[in-house]
């Protein structure tokens, strides 16, 4: 494959996505080929939850899991068709947040590691980041850009908690697979300085 895969992971409220649309913009001006793949196709959300419904899936169940699963594959076959187009994948999360969420909802936190990283396995084949960034947020941002969009936070408290639980797991994961950590808690202009210096160095 001659392409770049650049992925970018973080808890909601991050700023990944907004980091992802930015970094498609600025190589697509620069010249490069890009596309930009998200784990999830937002689109086309009406279609899987009508399959969930339809099939009375379990949120915790294994057919639940698996059925999730499918689509992580389908996005993987895409970044790896653009990849050996010689194009620049930027991704909207990737393996990471599969091994945080699941590890802690569901039906594979009953289940050892080598079950989680054999499904994992099954959808990112060997395909990993040539760049991959984890923007770190505290919980405390998180919610505080939250509540500024206007958001109603029911029990504060218990997001604060679920949050810092997250990141924690994130961030060992982060390191563990050689991620590069990014503070994301400082202002956007020079967060973006940071995460653009990063994709430079592997695009030049």
């Amino acid at each position: 494959m001659n392409g770049i895969l650049i992925a970018v992971e973080g808890i909601d409220g991050s700023g990944k996505s907004t980091f992802v649309r930015y970094l498609e913009d600025k190589l697509k001006k620069e010249g490069h080929r890009v596309v930009r793949i998200a784990t999830r196709e937002i689109e086309k959300e009406s279609i899987f939850q009508a399959v969930i419904d339809g099939y009375t899936l379990d949120c915790h169940s294994p057919a639940y899991m698996f059925f999730f699963q499918v689509l992580h594959a389908h996005k993987a076959d895409c970044a790896k068709r653009a990849l050996k187009e010689g194009k620049i994948v930027v991704a909207d999360r990737w393996d990471l947040s599969f091994f945080v969420y699941h590890e802690n909802f569901g039906f594979f936190t009953k289940e050892p590691n080598e079950l989680r990283e054999g499904v994992s396995r099954l959808a990112f084949g060997e395909l990993r980041p040539h760049l991959g960034i984890y923007l770190d947020v505290s919980a405390g941002k998180v919610l505080d850009r939250r509540t500024r969009r206007g958001e109603i936070i029911s029990n504060l408290e218990a997001e604060r908690k679920f949050y810092t639980k997250v990141a924690v797991d994130y961030r060992l994961l982060a390191q563990r697979h050689g991620w590069t950590i990014v503070n994301a808690n400082d202002e956007f202009e020079q967060v973006w300085r940071t995460v653009w210096k990063l994709v430079q160095e592997v695009v030049k």
